[in-house]
């Protein structure tokens, strides 16, 4: 069995860089290591056998997961299953990925519901999709279904759900011309609500000129 020895220990707050016997360093953070391997293997002499070896450089790997997570995330707002598909398309180890991001997600530096709230308030403004396709929209980037409802709750105001409908309905209506009772099924279709639905009909029965 292959062994290796620790013969330098610099720490600076939870980082840590082993100097190795073979010339090699292994820097990790506590944060990622089991604290009962702290005590042992954290110090010049302490010999690395291959189980210890392995916990080491798992730690070394959620690491360097972290700090490219924390660069992703500086740049914007991410998803647990966005930032998961980022880290190991750019070729970190799964494992550490998956540890990495439930200390992430602990210290709300990822959080779901957050990134479903920003990501429709940069859309639904301008968007013309129905609430359907936009939830839809969010389930497709990970979210899970009762996030992405609890954000559509709440990013569409009564204002705003029939801003988005009319321009849903003008898209529609770009391809064909519907009659009243298309409509209302399209819309309904669409997902937007029963009391929307009625406000827009409303809204158009007042503005019809009298015969």
């Amino acid at each position: 069995m292959n062994t290796l020895r620790v013969e330098s220990v610099r720490q600076n707050r939870d980082i840590v860089s082993l100097g190795l016997d073979s010339g090699s360093v292994i820097r990790l953070s506590l944060a990622y290591l089991p604290p009962e391997y702290a005590n042992f293997l954290l110090y010049p002499g302490a010999v690395l056998n291959e189980e210890a070896g392995a916990i080491l450089y798992q730690g070394a790997a959620c690491l360097a997961a972290e700090k490219a997570a924390l660069r992703l995330i500086a740049r914007a707002e991410q998803c647990a299953a966005g930032l998961e598909r980022k880290l190991e398309r750019r070729g970190h180890d799964p494992a550490a990925v998956r540890r990495v991001l439930g200390r992430l997600l602990e210290l709300n530096l990822v959080n779901d519901g957050r990134y479903a709230a920003l990501w429709l308030k940069s859309r639904i403004s301008r968007d013309f999709r129905g609430p359907r396709n936009l939830e839809a929209a969010l389930r497709a980037r990970g979210i899970n279904r009762e996030t992405a409802k609890a954000a559509l709750e709440s990013a569409l105001t009564e204002d705003a759900e029939l801003k988005l409908l009319e321009r849903c309905l003008k898209k529609a209506r770009g391809k064909k011309n519907p009659g009243a009772g298309d409509i209302r099924f399209f819309l309904k279709t669409e997902g937007f609500s029963h009391d929307a639905i009625e406000q827009y009909f409303s809204g158009v029965l007042e503005a019809a000129p009298e015969s």
